[in-house]
């Protein structure tokens, strides 16, 4: 496993605590940090329900909202760092890769929807030469806990399939 840094904590913390508010919001837990040479620069929660839109994870809502600062970061040779409770799936994984991120830290692998085991040697010399270090980080259970009790009360709710599905993977 990664050594994680006292920083590495911090923002997994921040993200467990961003996670913990969505899940109050019934969004699914999935919190994200942002950092450009090791500071802070913004976190965010996953919206889809509050948005009505599969587009509105929280990795990609981080790299929406800071677009013109990764823009400029990437520029200056600094260093993005992405802080996940949850492994980003292919479409958090692309912006990530095309919007400079150079390094990605998550906490729990996500077994239905996970894109960090990508071969990208199979991909365009593009996305070669700018894939971002990818360091899976299992520092607490609490993010797993979150999304398993979200899961019950999707089920709760009414919504059956895929809290069933995930339920039964992340076993």
């Amino acid at each position: 496993m990664q050594k994680l840094t006292s920083f590495d904590k911090k923002c997994f913390e921040l993200a467990i605590d961003t996670a913990k508010k969505t899940f109050k919001h019934r969004n699914f837990p999935v919190g994200a940090v942002l950092v450009i040479d090791n500071k802070i620069i913004d976190v965010a929660g996953n919206e889809i329900k509050k948005e009505k839109s599969y587009a509105n994870h929280a990795e990609n809502m981080l790299i929406y909202k800071n677009a013109k600062l990764l823009h400029k970061a990437h520029n200056q040779n600094k260093i993005i760092k992405l802080y996940s409770t949850l492994e980003p799936c292919i479409q958090c994984l692309g912006i990530s890769v095309t919007n400079r991120v150079s390094q990605i830290f998550f906490i729990q692998k996500d077994p239905h929807g996970g894109a960090c085991d990508i071969k990208h040697d199979n991909i365009g010399v593009w996305y070669k030469k700018r894939w971002p270090k990818i360091i899976h980080c299992p520092y607490t259970d609490e993010p797993k806990q979150l999304m398993i009790t979200f899961f019950h009360q999707e089920i709760k709710n009414g919504h059956i399939r895929w809290p069933k599905i995930m339920l039964k993977l992340l076993k």
